[in-house]
């Protein structure tokens, strides 16, 4: 009786700890591929804007930041095309915003089917094998596994240029949806 109750406890101990783990696996795996300064980057062929939020024509704090990002990435050489991936009205506002920031809309590519972070990196096999992923530093793990996972030649881009409200929701819904990242990549392949 009391071997069970061990071996019982032993696996509910390792069902909760695991998701924990992988977390901390993913981002340790993703920590040298990821950059802070615009500046030390690579250059890399095209910069993959991963969509968040628009109101109505307003990108919200988190995308203006991602684009902005993207736009210095430009300006300085380090990349020749910026890919504006979320849905359609997203990839349209993003593209529209950067235009007037300055960008050729001849460098802007739209990924309106990227509807989420798999999907957007997904989407970049057909447009480039050389990317900097461009979002906040607690979702590049995420995309730089699942970019690694689609033999993706992937940097990391932090555009983390503000502190954000509701980053800890934000961070607690990126604990799960790396989770589900790990059974997309692992266990609902082809």
């Amino acid at each position: 009786m009391k071997k069970g109750c061990i071996t019982i406890g032993l696996l509910f101990g390792t069902l909760f700890a695991s998701p924990f783990l992988a977390n901390e696996v993913i981002e340790f795996q993703a920590a040298d591929q990821i950059y802070e300064s615009v500046q030390e980057i690579p250059e890399s062929e095209t910069a993959l804007v991963l969509g968040a939020a628009v109101y109505y024509q307003t990108l919200s704090a988190i995308l203006k930041d991602r684009v902005d990002t993207a736009i210095e990435l430009y300006d300085q050489g380090k990349v020749d095309k910026i890919v504006m991936s979320g849905d359609e009205n997203e990839a349209l506002q993003m593209k529209n915003y950067a235009i007037e920031q300055g960008v050729y809309a001849d460098d802007i590519i739209e990924d309106p089917a990227g509807l989420n972070t798999l999907a957007s990196v997904e989407n970049m096999l057909e447009i480039s094998n050389s990317v900097t992923i461009v979002t906040q530093a607690y979702h590049l793990p995420r995309a730089i596994f699942i970019a690694n996972a689609n033999d993706l030649e992937a940097l990391g881009m932090v555009a983390d240029k503000q502190p954000y409200q509701k980053i800890e929701a934000y961070e607690d819904r990126e604990f799960l949806a790396t989770i589900k990242a790990i059974w997309d990549v692992y266990f609902s392949k082809d």
